[in-house]
């Protein structure tokens, strides 16, 4: 049965499994300590049914308590997760208080701060709640029809973490909130998001001129952060090819069509870090006519120039490999670690192989290729994840266990990469009995699993394993080894529980990750690790006493 669920999971595509885009619409109208306002609940209406005709998975919130708003925002970031897109949408009353800015649900109170801060919602975990999603994040907020409010302080920027965009529809009350149906920037941002074959970057360009063009200037949208470089098309795109991670970005890029390139390429005349990247991309796909590397290059330094940590790691590559610039070790190094530096996952998790294994002119460096993993780990690099997984499973991590292996495993899971999956179903004892048996736990303690703890990876664990990863129901397979009426595990098992916009991994007396409102605004999330002892199988199994081979980094598996 073992070897026919691989078979079964290796023929089902991903993307049929995989949840895409998700969406969480908010619109507060109905305030209990505000005037009532008839347009954010109208815009939020349509802009929930424009997404679900664009294939969102949408929740839609209408007039919602704080209590409730709270848990809802908590659940979608569990969503999130699995999603390729998330996409959040605001219309209400926001405000700031204490250096914060606050979204405020129905029932919420406009002051003192220490109020705000128990009652409402704090901005950032809207966004975060969005940051889960593993490919393109987007948050809106709309306060188009909402009133100003009287006597409170300037609205503070947002300050999104990397691969966020937050778009604000600017001042506060600008729109006609005495129409019937939503007000000019959501049907602007309709508009703008379900234009057929258009990158996302050229739609929110054509969004802000629009917006202008309509108000004669009087509505300046706002834009925070910065989308990862993948090209996106919410309303198909290039032949309706595949959006995800994975895809060939070079190739994608060149094909857009003539008026969207030209567009883009007068987005990055402008300094446009992203339309740069794409630029990039572009000019280093060898079957486009204007493969350029030398160009390419000079894209990226104008990108790293105005901040792009992105930009910097491309480059890094192009300078290790010798592409479009003279090949300069010690240049490449230089800015892999200038992109750690602004803690960019990738040039961590690349930075700990080159320690480890002494590429780039450096000494093979075991202890701080360790830091680097976990750096990258900590802010949900997949590969990363697994990487740290596999050293603490070969005990090469001082004071974690199992139960730290095996979380890291269920993020690399969620963070949604397909080799990581492959590897995870079809190589289990690349990880030791221990570790297989926490990941039990955690699968089960987040209803993906409802089996034996026994370190045992049969058709049950596989399919926790795949739901894990889909965010879907898990299959209802044959159970793995003996047939059991009730699960229990003993007193390593992981439970979870909900904070404010995160899920937090909680362990008797073993793995906790205790998130303050104050520290889960950090970037990076490390799981913690108390005494706990795990007494281990009297028969090891098959590769338990080997260390588990790392993932390649990706121009390492192209060039070896």
């Amino acid at each position: 049965m073992r070897l026919a669920s691989i078979l079964l999971f290796t023929l089902m595509p991903l993307a049929a499994l995989a949840q895409e885009r998700a969406a969480l619409v908010i619109g507060m109208g109905d305030y209990e300590n505000a005037e009532d306002l008839d347009g954010p609940r109208a815009d939020a209406k349509a802009v929930g049914a424009a997404l679900e005709e664009l294939d969102f998975d949408v929740t839609t919130l209408i007039d919602m308590p704080g209590a409730d708003l709270k848990q809802a925002i908590s659940d979608f970031a569990f969503r999130a997760e699995t999603a390729e897109i998330a996409l959040v949408y605001y219309a209400g009353h926001r405000l700031a208080a204490g250096g914060q800015n606050f979204i405020i649900p129905a029932d919420g109170p406009l002051a003192p701060v220490t109020a705000l801060r128990e009652q409402a919602v704090a901005l950032p975990s809207l966004m975060r709640a969005a940051g889960k999603a593993r490919h393109m994040r987007i948050v809106v907020l709309d306060s188009c029809q909402a009133a100003p409010l009287q006597s409170v302080a300037p609205l503070t920027p947002p300050e999104p973490r990397e691969g966020t965009l937050v778009l604000t529809s600017g001042r506060a009350g600008a729109c006609d909130s005495g129409a019937e149906g939503p007000g000019i920037f959501a049907k602007t941002l309709i508009d703008a998001l379900s234009q057929p074959d258009v990158e996302i970057s050229v739609a929110l360009d054509r969004l802000r001129a629009d917006l202008r063009s309509r108000t004669g200037g009087e509505l300046a949208p706002r834009r925070f952060g910065q989308l990862k470089a993948t090209p996106y098309f919410l309303a198909g795109g290039p032949e309706d090819e595949d959006q995800g991670p994975g895809n060939d970005r070079r190739r994608t890029w060149s094909r857009l069509n003539d008026a969207q390139a030209t567009e883009l390429a007068a987005l990055a005349s402008q300094g446009d870090s992203r339309a740069l990247l794409a630029s990039a991309y572009l000019q280093l796909n060898p079957d486009d006519p204007r493969h350029d590397p030398a160009a390419a290059a000079e894209s990226l330094e104008r990108a790293a120039r105005s901040g792009s940590a992105e930009a910097r790691y491309q480059l890094a590559q192009l300078y290790e490999k010798g592409q479009g610039v003279p090949e300069d070790k010690d240049r490449a190094l230089a800015l892999y670690a200038e992109a750690a530096e602004e803690g960019y996952a990738p040039a961590l998790n690349d930075l700990g192989f080159i320690h480890l294994q002494g590429e780039l002119g450096q000494e093979a460096d075991e202890e701080r290729a360790r830091d680097y993993f976990r750096r990258a780990a900590d802010r949900r690099h997949p590969a990363a994840m697994f990487n740290y997984a596999a050293l603490i499973d070969d005990g090469k991590v001082e004071g974690r266990g199992a139960p730290d292996a095996a979380l890291y495993l269920y993020r690399a899971l969620r963070g949604g990469d397909a080799t990581l999956l492959d590897l995870m179903t079809d190589e289990s004892e690349l990880f030791n009995s221990e570790t297989r048996k926490a990941l039990q736990r955690k699968l089960a303690s987040e209803g993906f699993y409802d089996g034996p703890i026994d370190g045992d990876y049969g058709p049950g664990t596989q399919a926790g394993i795949r739901a894990a990863y889909t965010g879907g129901e898990p299959a209802e397979p044959e159970a793995d080894g003996a047939e059991v009426s009730e699960l229990t595990v003993d007193n390593g098992e992981t439970v979870a529980k909900e904070e404010e916009g995160e899920v937090a991994e909680v362990a008797s007396a073993s793995t906790a990750e205790a998130v303050s409102e104050e520290a889960s605004q950090e970037t990076e999330e490390t799981p913690q690790t108390g005494a706990e002892t795990f007494t281990p199988d009297a028969t090891p199994e098959p590769g338990a006493d080997e260390d588990v081979t790392p993932v390649l980094r990706p121009q390492q598996a192209a060039r070896d």
